[in-house]
């Protein structure tokens, strides 16, 4: 709460100093349309008015810079709004007393001078302080009631009974009149107070949404963190030695923290357990569906289920302890080098590449994915040779899905390309320029979606 505090108190001063710097500028506006004003009806008023409009235009000038530079050397304090405020004020009504002394007194209450109270009262809105537009405009209230009050003491008006035309075409000041305009005037500023009020409380509720707003991106980063630490400490850092094969792994973050996984597991001299899956969603719910993946997987390799027996097993468990609306892409498969074949299942997976003998091939998709329904229909083993020279290589769809500054995808197409022509890569470095290419496509912007990438070779001897 005193944060919030803070924060609306620091806003309110920032936004107080750029209000004196707009009504600094308004001033000088002011001041020019005035002297233009007087410029123009020069020749219809005496010497002694000019000299009193110059004279109150030099003043209103001279301040005006003063605020300026004080402003650009000391910076703005909070008493400059009141200060300069009632300066304007004043000084209008100081320039209404003079009229006093060189025209028919009662005109003094009738220049057009005086309406530019109203404009000057309006800049103290934009300062958001009820109490400055109270003491601005009472003070003008106040003045112009001590300068009725003077004319009407030293004898220089009399009020008469007559009505409004009594009081615009004529020398006489009427009860009616004046009281209208003492009434219009105090209604104008209790209206601006008003306004301010609830200005600020507009103005205080933009803030704390503001920080609010701050405060959720600030968890929201912690939580994405949080989440890819999960991520990158349960992706595999070091991968098993099995003879014959050469593999290789990674995942790259995108702009999102998503449920990217891939993982090597020995479950024997000769068999390797490749496993693939892409959790829907992002962030930290993701992150942990990916964990509890990897862990059951693991608990299940260790069991040496079968392939099909893997994937019912992982479906049931995302079913039953996530919402519907959650999913897993999944994909495993083995190689088993003595038999020289590799076995596979894929649950809503985005198919393999397999290169064999030059030539690449998709392993198609099987099922649905994991979690949507209790059991996976129609969940079926594939088997394909796997012989010395052939290569798998597995991505999320992350990989095909990114696209250019024209909004282009990847694309399949390109994935096989690109494995057609760097198939005699290692496998890091086949993954690594695979990695570069993208970012090149992309346009040196972050990823759209996590990329995960695993390449199993079996090299020829």
């Amino acid at each position: 709460m005193q944060e919030l505090t803070d924060r609306i108190g620091e806003a309110l001063a920032k936004e107080e100093a750029r209000a004196e710097q707009y009504a600094n500028n308004v001033r000088f506006i002011l001041l020019a349309v005035l002297t233009t004003v007087a410029l123009v009806n020069a020749m219809a008023v005496s010497f002694e008015a000019n000299i009193m409009n110059l004279g109150a235009l030099s003043i209103g000038y001279t301040y005006g810079f003063i605020v300026f530079i004080r402003m650009r050397r000391s910076g703005y304090h909070p008493m400059m709004k009141y200060v300069t405020s009632c300066l304007d004020i004043v000084l209008v009504f100081l320039l209404l007393f003079l009229y006093t002394r060189i025209d028919v007194p009662s005109v003094a209450l009738k220049n057009y001078v005086f309406l530019i109270i109203f404009p000057l009262t309006a800049l103290t809105a934009f300062r958001y302080d009820r109490r400055l537009i109270l003491v601005a405009g009472g003070l003008a209230v106040a003045l112009y009631l001590v300068l009725i009050f003077y004319l009407y003491v030293s004898r220089s008006i009399n009020f008469t009974n007559g009505g409004y035309e009594r009081e615009l075409f004529s020398p006489d000041v009427t009860y009616i009149g004046q009281l209208t305009k003492v009434l219009l005037l105090s209604s104008y500023i209790l209206l601006l107070s008003y306004l301010a009020q609830y200005s600020r409380k507009i103005f205080a509720k933009l803030v704390s949404d503001e920080l609010s707003a701050q405060n959720l991106k600030e968890l929201t980063d912690w939580e994405l963190n949080i989440a890819s630490q999960v991520q990158t400490r349960f992706l595999p850092h070091s991968f098993p030695v099995i003879a014959g094969l050469e593999i290789y792994g990674t995942v790259q973050q995108g702009r999102f923290v998503g449920g990217d996984y891939f993982d090597f597991i020995k479950v024997a001299d000769d068999t390797l357990l490749i496993v693939a899956a892409d959790v829907s969603g992002k962030g930290v719910p993701a992150a942990l569906i990916m964990a509890e993946v990897r862990a059951s997987t693991h608990l299940l390799a260790s069991m040496h289920t079968g392939l099909e027996d893997l994937a019912q097993r992982l479906n049931s468990l995302i079913h039953q302890s996530t919402d519907k609306k959650n999913f897993v892409t999944f994909y495993g498969a083995e190689v088993n080098t003595s038999s020289r074949l590799l076995t596979y299942v894929n649950a809503g997976h985005p198919p393999p590449l397999i290169c064999l003998a030059g030539k690449i091939r998709s392993l198609a998709k099987g099922t649905i994915p994991l979690g949507l329904y209790a059991s996976l229909p129609q969940l079926t083993k594939h088997a394909e040779e796997f012989p010395p020279g052939s290569v798998l290589v597995s991505y999320t769809d992350g990989l095909p899905e990114q696209t250019d500054s024209r909004g282009e995808q990847f694309g399949e197409e390109r994935i096989r390309d690109y494995v057609q022509s760097q198939v005699q890569l290692d496998a890091h470095s086949f993954i690594r320029k695979l990695l570069e290419d993208i970012r090149i496509f992309a346009g040196g912007k972050d990823l759209d979606d996590d990329v995960s990438i695993a390449v199993v070779k079996y090299l020829t001897k």
